[in-house]
């Protein structure tokens, strides 16, 4: 009996074992600790000496390609009746983390949803700044215009009814003004009037007010917040999908930090692109599948299910909204038409590439207990 390669994965050793039985070639995996990297990894052990080279080619293979088809062999029944008698049940993985951040965004949906109901039925065009109590906890930043609106709407005892052209010249006038006011509207929004009007002083104003003020949630905190149904269904199915392999091989802790880390940076960068009023978790779902993807790449054995089409759609989604940004930016400098296309795409470029790069760490490897 000798040995004929190592395997850094459980399941990808029992499928290459199985299938070389199935080959007819006796073998058996034997789990060993690996001295220099304290991780558990599995050495294939082969009984016939006549066919150890044949095992050691079909080896090569398969680690080139553990999920090629040629090695899809069925178990045979002595094998399953032995692994029946000699291995306990395994306990179903629940995925905590995961959980709890899905549990969490439709909480803070719902919540949203309840709060806007006395504030749906204002008729105003400037009603976004008369936003919900959560919201305003939870954006990114609080432009001083937010505050001034609502004191604005009650100083002046404003009608949920009432259109702006049912108000006052003077009301009016006031509430045009109001809505000049500058505050930081992002980069975007800085060039777009730098090169339009010459003058861009009305997307310039006081950053990071609220977190230089000591919140620092609203780091992570839009990731939480959602426009509607459509919106949080498409985030909250592609973190069910991600995010469920990568706690189950990282653990609970380290899922938190990959995610905090994603958030974080892919917010920060979205606000100085577009400013404060952005919210959703496509940015950190972007940032777990560019995690996955780099995994895939440097650990293939650690056996992410992330297919080649998944990142191919998800590719093709980041890359449409560019193109559509693009279109938007043109057709705002060239008319007066209100072309304007709320998306987060810096967050879902940065989330990508920051998900990749700390796919490549060493401490987001699955250690294997």
């Amino acid at each position: 009996m000798r040995v004929i390669g190592t395997l850094f994965n459980e399941a990808t050793a029992e499928r290459f074992s199985n299938f070389l039985n199935y080959r007819g070639i006796e073998n058996r995996s034997e789990s060993v600790v690996d001295a220099p990297t304290g991780q558990t990894v599995f050495q294939i052990w082969v009984s016939d000496e006549d066919r150890i080279d044949e095992a050691n080619e079909l080896l090569k293979r398969f680690e080139t390609n553990p999920f090629d088809p040629l090695f899809d062999a069925p178990v045979r029944q002595e094998l399953i009746e032995e692994v029946v008698e000699e291995k306990p049940e395994k306990k179903k993985f629940f995925s905590i983390a995961t959980s709890f951040f899905l549990g969490l965004c439709v909480f803070v949906y719902l919540l949203n949803l309840v709060q806007e109901i006395p504030m749906r039925s204002y008729k105003l065009s400037e009603q976004e700044f008369l936003m919900t109590p959560i919201r305003k906890a939870f954006l990114f930043d609080l432009p001083g215009i937010v505050q001034q609106t609502a004191s604005f709407f009650e100083e002046h005892q404003i009608k949920a009814d009432q259109k702006s052209e049912d108000l006052s010249s003077d009301v009016r006038a006031e509430l045009d003004s109001l809505m000049k006011a500058p505050y930081w509207r992002g980069l975007y929004d800085w060039i777009l009037l730098k090169i339009k009007i010459g003058d861009p002083s009305i997307a310039e104003g006081p950053m990071f007010i609220k977190i230089q003020e000591g919140q620092v949630w609203r780091f992570f905190s839009p990731c939480f917040l959602h426009r509607d149904l459509v919106h949080i269904l498409f985030n909250m199915i592609w973190l069910w999908v991600l995010g469920r392999p990568i706690e189950k091989r990282i653990g609970v802790w380290r899922t938190i930090v990959l995610t905090l880390v994603v958030a974080i940076v892919s917010n920060t960068v979205q606000y100085l692109m577009s400013g404060p009023f952005f919210i959703g978790y496509s940015g950190v779902v972007m940032g777990l599948a560019g995690f996955i993807w780099m995994r895939e790449r440097i650990a293939p054995w650690e056996g992410y299910p992330l297919q080649r089409a998944t990142i191919l759609f998800l590719a093709f989604f980041v890359l449409s909204m560019f193109v559509l940004q693009m279109i938007s930016l043109i057709v705002q400098l060239t008319t007066n038409l209100p072309f304007i296309l709320n998306i987060a795409n810096s967050a879902h470029i940065v989330g990508a590439l920051v998900g990749a790069l700390l796919g490549r760490f060493s401490y987001f490897a699955w250690r294997v207990k």
